[in-house]
């Protein structure tokens, strides 16, 4: 794995290279950060960086040991103490190919993403064959849904090291994009995969992907995701979803199960159990997970309207009513609670 992770395809999209977002709190253009004081913020965080402190106490100007401190402040999200480290850096050696990657790591953290660009395209001018600017820049791009000049780039990553996860990683998703291919996205996903078993996001994007095309393939991913980490509830929930979409129904009890006992508040995964168990017949245990989906979120139009269609198969019209009158309070444009009503109403009038 690379000393410099890649952030971008774990983050939230952002704005488009050519403007400059705020920068609120992870700014440092105030503030004048010293050796002291980025001292105490390692020693506040529990880093164990103490030793390289005392270093850096003594060798200010050592540009590696500024970098691997601003490495650790960006692991633990302190990017303004980050910040200070690489700028410093970078006044000592401007042209430091790992130097530019990292401050295009710090401005993409501060969402000043053009200088995130620019900052990889000089350490690119500067050293040709460096990987991580590539795909650091070709992430960026594909954000930005300049999917083509992604693809040019992770390309070229491949021509210098065709054994890297990543650029395979990138290019299965900007083809998905571009050319609307999820079959042939999955295939370069999946040789990320074999290059690096534990890559959890191509893990991810390749059961996501597999279980949206009903292909069985899904569940290796799934179950490689909880060898790894066995108590990752979203992994719980989605396997549920993929259970439940090929109505294997006692898999998706467990999965959706599982997903409720590690995040008690999991109204989807309530829902989900409650309307499996509408499915099987199972009425009072039906209510009973629609009740505790209602818990977990009160405003909750699905679970009211599961909740109204068990009473009314009970023949408890007053109750289902009740039910439906409230999932339409919800959410006005919800329909099957409105055919649901007009429904109640036919029976109850005869």
């Amino acid at each position: 794995m690379r000393i410099s992770r890649l952030y971008t395809l774990l983050l939230p999209a952002i704005v488009a290279c050519g403007g400059e977002g705020d920068s609120t709190s992870t700014t440092t253009s105030d503030q004048t950060l010293d050796v002291d004081s980025i001292a105490a913020a390692v020693a506040d965080q529990n880093l164990p960086s103490d030793s390289l402190n005392e270093y850096l106490r003594e060798n200010p100007f050592d540009v590696d040991a500024l970098i691997e401190r601003a490495d650790r402040f960006i692991r633990s999200k302190n990017i303004p103490y980050a910040e200070a480290d690489v700028k410093a850096a970078l006044e000592l050696d401007s042209l430091n190919p790992r130097v530019l990657l990292y401050w295009g790591d710090v401005n993409f953290y501060k969402n000043q993403t053009r200088q995130s660009r620019d900052a990889w395209m000089k350490c690119i001018e500067v050293d040709p064959n460096n990987v991580d600017c590539r795909l650091k820049l070709a992430e960026l791009y594909s954000i930005v849904q300049n999917y083509r000049e992604s693809l040019r780039l992770v390309n070229k990553v491949l021509e210098i090291d065709p054994s890297e996860p990543v650029a395979y990683f990138i290019k299965g998703n900007n083809i998905r994009d571009l050319k609307g291919d999820t079959a042939q996205a999955v295939r370069y996903v999946q040789q990320a995969i074999e290059l690096d078993p534990e890559y959890w996001a191509a893990l991810d994007y390749a059961a996501v992907m597999l279980a949206n095309m009903h292909d069985p393939t899904a569940e290796v991913y799934y179950k490689r995701m909880l060898e790894i980490d066995p108590n990752h509830q979203p992994t719980y929930y989605k396997m549920g979803m993929f259970y439940l979409d090929q109505e294997m129904w006692n898999e998706s009890i467990a999965a959706f199960t599982k997903a409720t006992q590690l995040r008690p508040s999991d109204a989807e995964s309530f829902y989900n159990l409650g309307y499996i168990n509408l499915e099987l017949g199972v009425n009072d245990v039906a209510i009973d997970y629609f009740n505790k989906s209602i818990q977990a979120r009160q405003v909750n139009h699905r679970a009211y309207y599961g909740r109204g269609f068990v009473y009314e198969r009970m023949g408890d019209l007053i109750r289902a009513r009740s039910d439906y009158q409230q999932a339409l309070a919800y959410n006005p444009q919800h329909e099957p609670s409105r055919i649901a009503l007009q429904r109640l109403a036919e029976k109850m009038a005869q």
